[in-house]
């Protein structure tokens, strides 16, 4: 799914679809043990299984996809826009961190470079850039290469296969349901697993019973944790991105990575002020 910042830690929105970039571990409560499910209950969870993987199968051998994610809990939202290739995409993000609200575009070029766009918030959070100096990156074209600090965390989730790798689903049921327009779909129904970042939650992936591709996907997580929601389109198309033709490469500038890791929303909590011992034999 989405390739985005992970902010759960931050803002409280632990997202299936942000998970790829960090954050530190939530806290996790352990499982309450689901009852032993009956013969038709297991048919049916095997026909949920076998579709999903038809529908990620099919998903996979695409040469594109648009989508547009959206996620909400606490009190903040994130709202990404993409289209992802084979081997290049491109994804435009709107969220709210404690750096701020961060705003930046990300494309991933054949060649494997991603090139980073944003606003001052975005460049002190996703490239490591001083709280001072991030303001004369706003706007600027950063080049960053396999090897570079942010790399890992920027490029994941622009491609057809990043993107899917972050659809978790571990379904439970299948049903009919009519989506926009009044286009008929299978709606997979399931749960999501909990991760380091995230807990677990439940979740549906609605596909084409003709093509059995995704056409939306939608989480709510447990404990009020916040919901996503994601919608596909334009299959089959494939993504023109081309490379800004002027840009700052990211291993030159003054950086330092953050406290917390690369794009992971959150500013360093800190340390409280320690109290002076006194010194034996002094007034108190």
């Amino acid at each position: 799914m989405l390739g985005a910042v992970l902010i759960a830690a931050a803002v409280g929105i632990p997202i299936a679809i942000l998970v790829s970039r960090g954050g530190a571990p939530s806290t996790v409560t352990p499982p309450v043990a689901s009852p032993t499910p009956n013969p038709s209950q297991r048919a049916a969870a095997a026909q949920a299984s076998a579709l999903y993987a038809q529908a990620m199968t099919a998903a996979e051998r695409s040469a594109g996809l648009t989508y547009k994610a959206s996620s909400s809990g606490s009190g903040a939202t994130l709202t990404v826009t993409g289209v992802a290739g084979q081997d290049d995409g491109s994804q435009v993000f709107d969220q709210t961190t404690a750096f701020g609200h961060e705003q930046f575009s990300l494309l991933l070029v054949p060649d494997q470079t991603v090139y980073f766009q944003g606003n001052a918030a975005a460049a002190e959070d996703q490239l490591g850039v001083s709280a001072s100096a991030a303001p004369g990156f706003a706007g600027e074209w950063v080049s960053v290469q396999i090897g570079d600090g942010p790399y890992k965390d920027l490029e994941v989730g622009i491609t057809v296969g990043s993107q899917l790798s972050e659809s978790p689903l571990d379904g439970t049921s299948t049903e009919s349901v009519t989506g926009s327009g009044g286009t008929q779909l299978t709606r997979i129904l399931g749960t999501v697993p909990e991760t380091s970042t995230a807990p677990a939650g439940t979740a549906h992936l609605d596909i084409s019973p003709a093509t059995h591709l995704p056409a939306s996907y939608v989480v709510s997580y447990s404990g009020g944790g916040g919901t996503e929601t994601e919608t596909f389109s334009a299959w089959g198309t494939a993504p023109s991105v081309t490379a800004p033709s002027t840009a700052i490469a990211w291993s030159t500038l003054t950086t330092s990575e953050p406290p917390q890791g690369y794009g992971s929303g959150q500013t360093p909590t800190a340390a409280p002020t320690p109290t002076p011992t006194p010194a034996a034999g002094a007034s108190t």
